[in-house]
């Protein structure tokens, strides 16, 4: 499992650092309009002063459960927190080797407020959005915990069963479904709340804590 390049593009940057609007509608492309050309000037600014990252070196995991293959951890510098007050849209950067953002979706079902992001092989497509060969981050901006909560009461009917963890110091439990093998770890960083699933086929328990120590906020 590797960090993926800190660099960011210009595309992401814009998506992340543009505010979701509330409402739709014409009476909103003026305000639409300006935030696009300030999030332009300020995310080119940023990029082109960026320094270029360093290729980092792995090293090995030691799995704390039936591990599918070896997988590689980088070695990077602790997750970035926001700033002065601001929010910004995390990124999975510690994620299986050849994986890569696949898409992104905003407003689940029944949680406004929560946004996730799909990762997978390169290549890959969705659906499925969950299982085998994927990783799912889910954000809750305001910090809250009830997608959280009906994440583990779905894994307990089926049968999951938590694990002890620490997860930047700080307590937690990742959920695991013995049957069909999906992990749900929860935990919470300034302003807001996360989810990450994954699944044995692909992920231990290990490797699930230190992909949710990787997270970290893109322009922030």
């Amino acid at each position: 499992m590797t960090r993926a390049p800190r660099g960011v593009s210009l595309a992401r940057c814009m998506r992340d650092r543009l505010p979701r609007p509330k409402r739709r509608g014409a009476d909103l492309l003026p305000t639409a309009m300006l935030a696009i050309v300030a999030t332009l000037v300020g995310c080119t600014l940023m990029i082109e002063s960026s320094p270029t990252a360093a290729v980092p070196t792995p090293t090995s995991l030691v799995p704390t459960d039936p591990s599918p293959s070896s997988i590689s951890l980088a070695t990077f510098a602790s997750p970035l927190a926001s700033l002065d007050g601001d929010v910004f849209t995390g990124v999975a950067d510690v994620r299986p080797d050849g994986w890569s953002l696949i898409d992104i979706y905003f407003e689940l079902s029944g949680f406004p407020d929560t946004t996730w992001e799909v990762y997978g092989p390169d290549g890959a497509a969705v659906p499925p959005i969950e299982g085998a060969d994927r990783l799912v981050l889910y954000e809750t901006i305001p910090a809250d915990d009830p997608y959280l909560r009906s994440r583990v009461e779905s894994s307990r009917q089926q049968g999951g069963r938590p694990i002890a963890v620490e997860v930047l110091g700080k307590p937690a439990e990742v959920w695991l479904n013995g049957s069909t093998g999906e992990l749900v770890l929860g935990w919470t960083l300034p302003g807001k709340s996360e989810v990450l699933v994954a699944n044995t086929a692909n992920v231990t328990v290990q490797q699930l804590v230190d992909s949710a120590e990787g997270v970290h906020d893109c322009c922030g």
